[in-house]
């Protein structure tokens, strides 16, 4: 959520560290998109902010203090950097954020959220560099990939990734595959190469009538027609780095998190079965489900809520883009409370579970009034998402209703959530 990390995150991490005098053993950025890397590109200035001033005071020269706690120190970082896709990535940006403003002039929907998606990518390109500079050797040092042999993080056999000796925590990469990051470079270097062919409005259009056009209603289609749609998902979103997080249990279990990035439903069941965590159409049931790209409606269907269930599912999303969808809600509800048809045959689905949110209307109503109390009136975009976050929290609150007791859920509203696995 833009702006999150300064308002709700550096404060908790600040604490977090004077607490327990703990470092983070890795920060994992899952794509470049800019909702996912604004806030580790902040927490690396807020680094350099602090050595900076550390220095300046072990050598007798005066120097305010940053005003805010220290960040604890990051042991390494998993992040698949532009520079290592292709060399002329600032290049990218620039030739992106020329067809957002084309795009921008149009009056068809379509192109218009096309406009946007463009100019979210060509923003974060700078912020996805900027990273890459603050980790070299010659300012912050911090390892980049080095599990990976500091190459590109991806699947490539089953490895079990440790972090720290003493501890019984496996990570296993479950996406991307060699092929999406093949993928995602020739789709940026197509950009380049042919900047002005895919500026077309007209291929464009031709594109999103194949790809992404809108089912039109009245035509008796399910909401199964309209969800998981991999062909709508971006390539850098397909790229996603994805992760399995497991670690023994006393008695024989295993605490799992599944964390997704923006990756699609098929990519993530394919890593899973990659590992032999899926087996002949099985499901498989987490601790925790990091859920997909803010709960949009092109990364997630049915069969996926089916076969993938939680006890805790995290959606990281504050109305932008209509995320979470209210489609899917609905199926991942089903999936839990639904009818006979709709239920995961998972052994856990009948079990209690827990929605997070890292927003509610709360919080973001206080954004609006703080957007008036400087701008002299409200925010249409702030509109907008409260108006779907409104609608997401009533559709929760009559299914909590009806539960009889086994769904609960949680809104970050003031201060920090926590959850412990």
């Amino acid at each position: 959520m833009p702006g999150s990390y300064a308002s709700e995150v550096r404060g908790f991490l600040g604490e977090w560290a004077e607490d327990t005098g703990k470092d983070l053993d890795l920060v994992y950025v899952s794509h470049v998109d800019q909702d996912h890397i604004a806030g580790v590109l902040q927490l690396l200035e807020d680094t350099v902010k602090w050595r900076v001033f550390d220095h300046k005071h072990a050598n007798g020269h005066r120097a305010a203090k940053p005003p805010f706690k220290r960040p604890p120190k990051i042991k390494r970082i998993w992040h698949n950097a532009f520079k290592a896709m292709v060399d002329e990535s600032e290049a990218i940006g620039s030739v992106l954020a020329a067809r957002a403003n084309t795009l921008s002039s149009s009056t068809n929907p379509s192109l218009l959220r096309l406009a946007d998606a463009f100019r979210s990518v060509a923003n974060s390109i700078p912020e996805a560099i900027k990273v890459s500079r603050r980790i070299a050797a010659d300012q912050l040092n911090i390892p980049l990939n080095g599990e990976f042999g500091n190459l590109l993080a991806m699947v490539r056999g089953q490895e079990e990734i440790g972090l720290d000796p003493a501890s019984t925590l496996v990570i296993r990469v479950i996406g991307p595959f060699e092929k999406d990051l093949q993928i995602l470079r020739k789709y940026w270097k197509n950009w380049l190469a042919n900047s002005e062919n895919a500026g077309s409005v007209d291929k464009l259009e031709a594109w999103l009538e194949d790809n992404e056009g809108p089912i039109p209603p009245g035509f008796g289609v399910s909401i199964d027609d309209e969800l998981g749609n991999r062909k709508s998902v971006t390539e850098p979103n397909l790229a996603s780095l994805m992760l399995l997080l497991e670690e023994p249990k006393a008695g024989g279990d295993v605490t799992r998190v599944l964390l997704t990035g923006d990756g699609h439903a098929d990519d993530i069941l394919a890593g899973l079965t990659h590992h032999g965590r899926l087996v002949d159409g099985a499901g498989l049931h987490f601790d925790v489900l990091k859920l997909q790209h803010h709960g949009s409606e092109h990364n997630l269907d049915r069969s996926f809520a089916k076969r993938i269930t939680a006890d805790h599912y995290l959606i990281c999303a504050n109305g932008e883009h209509e995320n979470p969808d209210l489609r899917v809600l609905e199926v991942l509800l089903d999936s839990r409370l639904g009818p006979a048809e709709h239920l995961s045959p998972n052994p856990q689905a009948d079990q209690p579970f827990t929605i997070w949110f890292n927003c509610s209307t709360n919080y973001l109503e206080k954004q609006q009034a703080a957007h008036i109390a400087k701008k002299g009136a409200p925010s249409d975009k702030l509109a907008k998402c409260i108006a779907q976050f409104t609608a997401v929290e009533q559709k929760l609150a009559n299914a909590k209703q009806a539960s009889n007791g086994r769904l609960r859920v949680k809104y970050l509203k003031a201060s920090p959530l926590a959850l412990e696995v």
